[in-house]
């Protein structure tokens, strides 16, 4: 990301709607949350500033590592250990360490260079039938200005990343879009920013649509994706502008 972005993710990622919803629609896909389990252990790779950590740590031991120093800084402003400064592509970690991997807006990054193999390195972090978790931009044609200014070189859908996941030693257990509901809006921007030549302006000026909003406004976008998460907790949803996936490293044979 760019480095002013660190901030607001740090300022909003509790409060956001955007992310308050998500994390809804994360934990929505894990069964096995219902109950604590300290044996559990977990790691955020790719961890930004840290947020989701926190989220994660009733329900296990949660490590966390991003490649970037102001990510980790931010870490520590929230007070968190267990932390590594590391490279997705190329983990510190021994093979067969966790029980689940998250990876929250980390493979679309541009830095990414072979997403298969980061895939890969997450199956041989993982304990035989452990847990990946994925969330990610979806749909190439909403790339935006947004997408420059948090890195992004792709945005996915089903049928690209499922077959990088069975091709790295995984089986999808679930995969769903998200933000469903305001998808056709999101659309509707999109297009519009393109006729007035936004995502041409320059990398000086590019920034993330993530800023405060209205609280009542927040709230209610908020409402709209845990409406979401309890659909999505029982079947997955046919379009929107992200992507999360839940798939378990296969036995061996």
């Amino acid at each position: 990301m760019e480095p002013a972005e660190y901030q607001k993710h740090f300022d909003l990622e509790e409060s956001h709607w955007w992310f308050r919803g998500r994390r809804q629609i994360l934990l929505a896909l894990f069964p096995f949350l219902s109950k604590a389990d300290r044996s559990r252990v977990w790691l955020d790779a790719g961890c930004g500033t840290g947020f989701n950590i926190k989220v994660f740590e009733p329900y296990g031991r949660v490590f966390g590592c991003d490649y970037s120093t102001d990510a980790l800084f931010f870490c520590q402003k929230r007070g968190l250990s267990n932390l590594v400064r590391a490279d997705v592509q190329c983990l510190p970690y021994k093979t067969g360490a966790f029980d689940v991997v998250s990876l929250l807006d980390v493979l679309y990054h541009k830095k990414i260079t072979d997403d298969v193999a980061v895939l890969r390195e997450a199956h041989r972090l993982l304990k035989e039938d452990g847990i990946l978790l994925i969330a990610d931009s979806a749909f190439e044609f909403l790339r935006s200005a947004h997408d420059r200014a948090v890195h992004a070189r792709e945005r996915y859908r089903r049928k690209t990343l499922k077959p990088k996941l069975e091709k790295a030693g995984f089986e999808v257990v679930r995969m769903s879009y998200f933000n469903f509901v305001l998808f056709p809006l999101v659309v509707l921007v999109r297009l519009a920013e393109r006729r007035e030549g936004r995502i041409e302006i320059s990398r000086r000026a590019v920034q993330s649509d993530l800023r405060p909003v209205p609280a009542a406004l927040n709230a209610a976008l908020s409402a709209i994706l845990g409406f979401e998460a309890r659909i999505i907790k029982k079947k997955n949803l046919p379009w929107g502008s992200s992507i999360v996936c839940l798939a378990r490293k296969k036995a061996s044979v």
